[in-house]
C-alpha cells in the first residue's frame, strides 16, 4: 500500500478512536440534539468498540506487508464506518455522516489496494 494511503488510513483509524474516546467523556459530541447530556450509555458502548478497533486499524496499516489479514481488517473497518455514516445521515448529523463516510472510503480503498 502506498505510504500516503497508509497515512490516510492511520489518521482515519486514530481519528475514529479519538472521537469515540472524547464522546465517552462528553456524550454531547455525538449524541443527537436534545439528548440528555448525562446519558453516557450509548457513547460509552460505541467507544468500547471504536477505540480498540480504530487503534487496530492504525497499527495494521503500517504492517500491511507483514500481516496478511490487513485487507480484511480494512474491509470490516470500511463497513463499520459506512454503517456509522448511514446512522449519522438518518439522525441528521452531517459531521458524523461525512466523517464516517470519508474514513470508510479510505479504508475501502486501502482494502482494495491490498487484495
Amino acid at each position: 500500500m502506498p505510504w500516503w494511503l497508509t497515512l490516510l488510513n492511520s489518521v482515519a483509524g486514530a481519528g475514529s478512536a479519538g472521537i469515540a474516546a472524547a464522546a465517552a467523556a462528553r456524550p454531547e459530541l455525538i449524541a443527537p440534539p436534545g439528548t440528555d447530556p448525562s446519558a453516557r450509555f450509548y457513547p460509552t458502548m460505541y467507544a468500547a468498540r471504536a477505540v480498540p478497533f480504530g487503534l487496530l486499524v492504525t497499527a495494521v496499516c503500517w504492517l500491511a506487508s507483514a500481516y496478511p489479514l490487513t485487507p480484511f481488517i480494512l474491509a470490516v473497518a470500511a463497513l463499520a464506518q459506512f454503517g456509522d455514516a448511514v446512522i449519522g445521515g438518518l439522525r441528521r448529523l452531517p459531521g458524523m455522516a461525512a466523517g464516517a463516510a470519508l474514513a470508510g472510503v479510505c479504508h475501502a480503498v486501502g482494502a482494495i489496494v491490498l487484495f
